[in-house]
This record gives C-alpha cells, sequence and structure tokens, in this order.
C-alpha cells in the first residue's frame, strides 16, 4: 500500500470514529453480562376480562417447568393495567373499575400466585391503557369507540393504537400534548393506586405504546419509581400517520434517564399470534449475549386471551423457547427486570456484569454494528480499508 493510500485510510477512520464518539463511549461504559440473560415481559394484564385467569395460571405452570443453573424459574414480567370501564357506569370513563374490586378479585388471585411462585414480576404500566379525556373525545366522533366500552371488562388492546398511548393527545393526529399538570397528577395517581393493590410501590414503570415524556418520568420518579423500560429511543407523540415519532433521544441498560430514572432497554419481540416461534427467541438471545446485553423479549396479553389469542399455541411456543434456550446456553439466568434494575444501578453489580476491560472490548463491535447510523458508518469504513488495500495490489 502506498503512503498516500494508508493516508486516506486513517483519515477515514479518523473521521469515521470521531463521528462515532458518543456512541464509542457509551457502549464501553454499559455494564456487560456474566451470562446470559432472559427476561418475559408481558405488556397489558391486569384489568380486562376473566379469561385472564386461566391464562395466567397456565403461564405459571409452564414457567415452573423450568430453572436455570442456580434453580431459578424463568420470569415473565406483567406490565399491569390498573382499572378500566366500570360495567355498571361504562359511560364514566374517568372513574372506572379497579383491580382491587371484587369483580377482578380472581384476576388479582392468579397474578399473586404466580408472584409467589417467583415466576411473575410486576411493574407499572398504567392506571388505565389510554387517557380517559382523550378517549372521551375521541368517542365523541367514533360510533365503534362508543360501543367498545359497553363490553363487559373490555380488552383495551382491542383500542386503536394511537387512542392506546396515555401520555399524549391523539384524540387527532398528529397528537398534541398534554398539560403538564395533568400528566404528573395521573403518574402520580396510578403509583398511589399500584400501592394499595399490591402494597408496594412499583420499582418499575413501562410507558404504554412506549410514548412519554420528562413530565412522566420525573412524576414517576418523585413517587419512587425507580427505573423505566424503554425500546432504546424515546416517543414523545404520534404522527399524521398515527405512528410513534422519533425524538432522537436513544437509551442504554443502566443510563439515567433525564428523569433520573435507571433505563432498560427493551427491543425485541416474541409474539407467537404472529408465527413468533422459538427461532426467533433463540436468534434474539444470541444477539443479545453477543452484545453483551440482556434479552428482554417483549410480548402481550393478546398472545393468550382475546379474540386473536391461541392460548395453547403461545404455550407451546413458549415452552418450546425455554426448553430449547436452556439447552443451547446451560449458562442462561433468569432474574427479573426490577433485579436488573437495581444491579444497573449498583445493587449486587458484580453478581451479574464482568467488569474487565477484555469482555467489553468483545462486546463492543456487536454494540456497534446494530441497524441504523453506527452500522451504516462502520460498514462504510470497513468497506473503504477493503477498497483501497484492494486497490494497491492490483
Amino acid at each position: 500500500m502506498t503512503a498516500w493510500m494508508a493516508i486516506i485510510v486513517a483519515l477515514a477512520w479518523g473521521a469515521g470514529l470521531y463521528a462515532l464518539r458518543r456512541d464509542l463511549r457509551l457502549a464501553w461504559r454499559e455494564p456487560c453480562l456474566r451470562r446470559p440473560v432472559l427476561v418475559f415481559e408481558g405488556d397489558d394484564w391486569g384489568y380486562g376480562p376473566l379469561d385472564q385467569v386461566a391464562a395466567l395460571h397456565a403461564l405459571t405452570r409452564v414457567l415452573s417447568r423450568h430453572a436455570d443453573a442456580q434453580g431459578r424459574h424463568p420470569v415473565m414480567t406483567l406490565g399491569i393495567i390498573l382499572s378500566g370501564p366500570h360495567p355498571a357506569r361504562p359511560e364514566d370513563l374517568e372513574h372506572g373499575l379497579d383491580l382491587d374490586d371484587p369483580a377482578l378479585a380472581p384476576v388479582l388471585e392468579a397474578i399473586r400466585a404466580g408472584v409467589a411462585r417467583g415466576v411473575f414480576s410486576l411493574q407499572l404500566h398504567g392506571m388505565q391503557h389510554y387517557h380517559p379525556a382523550v378517549l372521551e373525545r375521541a368517542m365523541q366522533q367514533d360510533a365503534a369507540l362508543q360501543a367498545w366500552r359497553w363490553h363487559p371488562l373490555p380488552c383495551t388492546e382491542d383500542l386503536p393504537a394511537p387512542l392506546q398511548s396515555r401520555w399524549t393527545d391523539a384524540s387527532v393526529l398528529p397528537s398534541r400534548p398534554l398539560p403538564r399538570a395533568d400528566v404528573a397528577q395521573r403518574a402520580r395517581a396510578e403509583v398511589e393506586l399500584f400501592q394499595r393493590v399490591f402494597g408496594r410501590i412499583p420499582a418499575v414503570a413501562v410507558p404504554p405504546t412506549f410514548v412519554w415524556n420528562d413530565a412522566v418520568e420525573a412524576a414517576w420518579a418523585d413517587a419512587g419509581v425507580i427505573a423505566i423500560v424503554t425500546p432504546g429511543e424515546r416517543y414523545e407523540r404520534r404522527g399524521a400517520d398515527g405512528l410513534p415519532e422519533d425524538t432522537g433521544r436513544f437509551y442504554r441498560n443502566g443510563e439515567r434517564s433525564d428523569g433520573g430514572l435507571v433505563a432498560l432497554v427493551r427491543d425485541d419481540y416474541y409474539e407467537p399470534v404472529r408465527g413468533h416461534g422459538a427461532g426467533r427467541g433463540l436468534a434474539a438471545l444470541d444477539r443479545k449475549w453477543a452484545q453483551r446485553r440482556p434479552l428482554l423479549l417483549e410480548t402481550h396479553r393478546a398472545n393468550f386471551v382475546g379474540r386473536h389469542a391461541r392460548l395453547a399455541d403461545s404455550l407451546e411456543a413458549l415452552d418450546s423457547l425455554l426448553e430449547q434456550a436452556l439447552r443451547r446456553r446451560p449458562d442462561l439466568c433468569f432474574v427479573s427486570v426490577e433485579a436488573l434494575a437495581h444491579a444497573y444501578g449498583g445493587a449486587d453489580a458484580d453478581r451479574l456484569f464482568d467488569h474487565r476491560p477484555w469482555p467489553r472490548a468483545r462486546a463492543l463491535p456487536a454494540r456497534l454494528l446494530t441497524t441504523g447510523r453506527r452500522r451504516k458508518l462502520s460498514l462504510a469504513l470497513v468497506a473503504t480499508t477493503i477498497l483501497v488495500v484492494l486497490s494497491a495490489y492490483i
């Protein structure tokens, strides 16, 4: 290779590394796991049809059949919805039926039984899976929405996706910000109701449809929440097409959000009703282990309960994934997201994380070569280097 070619390669790499300097720093600082970690993140449980009871007991049985080398069962987080339309007064969306009402006692008992067995871990998903005033405004223009609330204990999964976002006004699109005082009051109220129902403040919160803002974070933190589950980035509103809009704010595991919460990243999905089999979950586990990051595998109640659910198939898919994952990775570790949040916050971190430089260096390429700008830039640098080297020998 001639001197000028070497200079071109050096300049290209220098410019590329400078452009990636923040990503490199954050990727290096993010703790590396000692062993692969798998957690199922199950959203939308709590308020809803009593069909949940059989599904929750079945999930408890399936999860209890498996254990890691330390004897811990796999954990499914239940993202809890605390309230919804009251069958006796469905026209009053603001004051609904809460999860500790006797009408929902079988659901609450099934949840508590799974927690006692060590296979369920609870986190706050929302007072409702919608904003009552926003949904009321949307219903004035939509007869189908009006009919929804008259169903006994309706599934919030049946609402249009934009209206399932609790922290933005999606009664019109693009959505509009909600008053900060309203957001703060509702965020505090749902933490208080969670404490009333379960006897403790939720350690972890996951925003419905991953649309939220600083006001939500600040109110949750003030109320005692310590961690937030994110998709790795922040969405604050719905666009004209109804889809969440990217704000350019990104998160890594263990990073502190602007509101002071420990961020965790959940960006892989396992939805059996959409045809996701064990192969998809195993591929995600391999990918996350290469990055030395935990696999928070998102799934939803709709796989097990509701008009599109296939309970037997979904349970079989879950069982198959766990069996194959343990066979492929005997060192697989089952912990809760709450335990991960405490570890990233510094509690018992040495048990889960490897602080040596070599594991960090080995995980760095896998962390950088993800989809998006970082991957494109990294691949462009490699391609440029290969072309320059080849040209020197042709």
